[in-house]
């Protein structure tokens, strides 16, 4: 039987992890497979052509649009460095909210991720370990969206580059009465740092610029408050994860992304 999903897959160049992702998914027999990267890949696959600077955001909002265009009414956005489980893409197609995710789950076992919690106080995004925990908003790691609703939201702000579009996304969502619901049964493998070693300046880079631009766009009132907050744990994680070598790239993206114009993304 064949699952009433397509599925997009934005794929970072050369990645080593692309064909075990798209074995996954063929496993479960899928609508259709949408591959954005730059070159095509040698699986039985649609490719979508990507722009070398094109960020993750862009690269969803490409591969979504021409499964939209070709008429599928709902898609499954997955990283490269995932595999489904068996039963995830059933489990996903069975949800009837028009945004749903699967819970991410460590390489070696153990839940990495169910669903974030977003702290409009003060700006702070923390991944939920605990299934049923309320949340607001999911990873884009492993995300099933209505293609009209998607369109209708105009797609993944690419103003985010990399980090913080999916909760941007489902904010907006959330926003307009849209329902977000975990899927509990359906579970997906994930490395993390596919696309962007998370032990890299340019990762700390990214995260300052997303963090604040996702944290002005709460909202004026306590924008303060939240610019200062995401400021200090952003640096802290940069120090953990990067080192004391990566805290000069964090400043760079976080003073960028104060510059950065602000629209109406999650306000």
């Amino acid at each position: 039987m064949t699952v009433p999903l397509a599925v997009v897959i934005p794929a970072a160049p050369d990645s080593p992890w692309l064909s075990a992702c798209v074995a996954s998914v063929q496993a479960q027999n899928p609508f259709a497979i949408y591959v954005v990267s730059e070159a095509a890949p040698t699986d039985a696959v649609h490719h979508v052509a990507a722009d070398p600077e094109d960020g993750f955001a862009a690269r969803a909002n490409r591969g979504l649009r021409r499964a939209h265009a070709d008429g599928h009414a709902r898609a499954l956005l997955l990283n490269d460095d995932t595999e489904l489980c068996d039963g995830a893409l059933n489990q996903l197609a069975a949800c009837d909210a028009p945004i749903c995710g699967a819970v991410l789950e460590h390489w070696g076992g153990g839940v990495q991720q169910a669903g974030l919690r977003v702290s409009r106080r003060t700006g702070r995004v923390v991944a939920s370990t605990r299934v049923g925990e309320p949340i607001e908003a999911l990873g884009g790691a492993a995300l099933c969206v209505d293609l009209a609703l998607f369109e209708q939201l105009g797609g993944f702000d690419e103003r985010y580059q990399f980090y913080f579009e999916d909760v941007d996304f489902c904010l907006r969502a959330a926003q307009g009465g849209a329902r977000i619901v975990l899927v509990p049964g359906a579970r997906v493998r994930h490395r993390g740092g596919g696309t962007r070693s998370h032990q890299s300046p340019e990762a700390a880079f990214h995260l300052g610029r997303s963090h604040a631009l996702l944290a002005r766009g709460l909202g004026r009132r306590g924008r303060l408050l939240r610019l200062a907050t995401v400021a200090s744990a952003g640096a802290a994680w940069t120090v953990r994860s990067v080192g004391t070598r990566g805290l000069s790239a964090f400043a760079r993206g976080f003073a960028a992304g104060v510059r950065v114009p602000v629209g109406g993304a999650a306000s």
